[in-house]
């Protein structure tokens, strides 16, 4: 269906759009303002801005229409997102777009939507004008669609690379597309001005959705951050709102429509599944192993590693419901949960083998290279390597980096335990967790924002295990590719003790075997 239409329109009055294909995806995040993170469907395919509305897009209407334009305190108008513009002013531009074009206004004057017979109504197939994204079709258009690579900026895990703001606008919007773009070629949905949405403002439901948009409470939503926000609020998941009436130049828009009158089917079971949240781990160097009280002997001895290279790396252990839409789509049998429960617990009872299964479907889906062909992992160009900077897909970590990501990387701060000397803080073990796993990301993270690192479920790592490894490791980007027995599991479960939660612990088990305490967290190079 999708490739019926095209990839890109342009308005009569110069505004890009950028085709946006419906899909399913996790809206918000596991805990804060954001959540509860829920599963969203949207059943129709869009055209969403390929730039927020500039001064000169808005200027034009604004002489059409003998209106007064906006104040640019100065910064230059041209290709500057515009600004200093209340929500009706937005859903004004709209209505007179749809009205050079012949579509059915999407906005009655009380700023209730339209349908194509000039109805009020909230069916969002029904209506057919420009008109200003929902926060739904915004965050889904702004994580990259049915292309999302799980950035935690809109297109990349770098704000530097996808946003104006605070760290580096001086103090001032810029022009449009300056930086690079998202998955769908979307510019600016982090940072430079925060966007009016369509919805007003109300907390999340914890039951799935399908087309949500809000139309209870008085204030409007506002999304993706301004040229003064701090790194945190450009994210994708971030949320504001604001009174429809203010004038503030930090706030634009930015516009959309549908894109025909037939729905997209979405399979709600998510047998294709949405892609687990990655972090950004910036490449350094640490102390491996521990020489502690307490410490085992092949934790020893303690030896310099560096990591030359930036990876990516699963915010949560993979859960059930990731590992259950993997199940549905390649027809293998779904693993048993111990009658624990499903959906974002940790997936256990997972071989190794069946977890780096996982991870080459995912990167088949993403189009990239796989991680592995029979264990041994594979180069960008599917040639067998050891050297893991080299790897394209998905895969699981590397004992080295599974232990830097877990002590924080370069965020470190010498933690026993993840992100904690409090393993209450931060882990599920033999103490508090009842003996059976909980829900990922229920407890704090660690400094990289990485969840359950210490506890909940031991995780699969690449290597092969050797009790005396660190005696003979290399001190740049090490992993063993000795074939023995058994592969490398980190970071404890449920229903053990503190020692083996600690970020240094190391256990194995063979590949081909599995059980209740053993799960595992993707991770990907980030190649340049």
């Amino acid at each position: 269906m999708a490739d019926t239409k095209p990839l890109q329109i342009t308005t009569a009055n110069g505004d890009e759009l950028v085709f946006v294909e419906g899909g399913s995806f996790v809206m918000g995040e596991l805990e804060g303002s954001e959540s509860p993170a829920h599963r969203v469907n949207l059943t129709y395919d869009l055209y969403v801005g390929k730039y927020p509305v500039t001064f000169e897009e808005y200027d034009r209407y604004c002489d059409a229409t003998e209106y007064s334009g906006p104040d640019d305190e100065g910064w230059g108008r041209g290709r500057r997102p515009v600004m200093n513009l209340a929500w009706p002013q937005a859903i004004e531009y709209c209505n007179w777009l749809s009205e050079r074009e012949g579509l059915p206004a999407a906005y009655h004057v009380d700023g209730n939507l339209l349908d194509e017979n000039g109805r009020k109504t909230n069916d969002l197939l029904r209506v057919r004008g420009y008109r200003l994204p929902t926060e739904a079709e915004w965050e889904y258009a702004a994580r990259g669609g049915k292309k999302s690579r799980g950035y935690r900026y809109s297109g990349s895990n770098d704000p530097d690379s996808v946003a104006w703001y605070e760290g580096n606008s001086q103090s001032a919007t810029q022009e449009v597309g300056m930086k690079a773009p998202n998955e769908l070629g979307l510019y600016d949905m982090s940072g430079n001005v925060w966007e009016w949405c369509s919805d007003r403002s109300l907390g999340y439901s914890d039951r799935e959705e399908t087309n949500p948009h809000n139309i209870a409470g008085y204030k409007r939503v506002i999304r993706g951050g301004c040229w003064f926000s701090p790194a945190e609020n450009v994210r994708v998941a971030c949320r504001e709102d604001s009174e429809p009436v203010g004038l503030y130049n930090g706030v634009g828009f930015r516009i959309c429509r549908i894109s025909s009158t037939g729905k997209v089917e979405i399979d709600t079971r998510g047998s294709d599944g949405p892609l687990p949240v990655m972090e950004f781990v910036e490449r350094g160097s640490f102390r491996m192993g521990s020489a502690l009280a307490g410490a085992l002997l092949d934790e020893e001895p303690v030896h310099g590693v560096a990591l030359s290279y930036d990876f990516h790396m699963g915010r949560y252990e993979v859960t059930f419901g990731e590992y259950d839409a993997f199940c549905t789509a390649t027809g293998r049998q779904l693993p048993p949960d111990e009658g624990w429960g499903r959906g974002s617990r940790p997936v256990i009872n997972v071989t190794w083998w069946g977890a780096v299964e996982y991870c080459n479907w995912l990167s088949e889906r993403e189009g990239l290279r796989p991680a592995y062909d029979d264990g041994n992992l594979l180069d960008s160009s599917g040639r067998k390597t050891t050297d893991v900077s080299t790897v394209a897909g998905y895969r699981l970590p590397t004992e080295a980096e599974w232990e830097y990501a877990a002590r924080g990387g370069k965020k470190g701060r010498g933690y026993k335990y993840s992100g904690s000397d409090d393993i209450d803080e931060v882990a599920w073990y033999g103490d508090n967790s009842r003996s059976t796993t909980q829900e990922v990301g229920r407890k704090a993270p660690n400094e990289l924002g990485l969840y359950d690192m210490s506890g909940n479920v031991w995780e699969w790592c690449s290597d092969w295990y050797s009790h005396d490894y660190y005696g003979q490791s290399p001190g740049v980007n090490p992993y063993n590719d000795l074939i023995d027995l058994e592969r490398v599991m980190r970071g404890g479960s449920a229903g053990l003790d503190p020692t083996c939660a600690r970020v240094t612990s190391r256990e194995s088990l063979e590949p081909s075997a599995a059980g209740n305490g053993v799960g595992f967290r993707i991770c990907r190079t980030a190649i340049k």
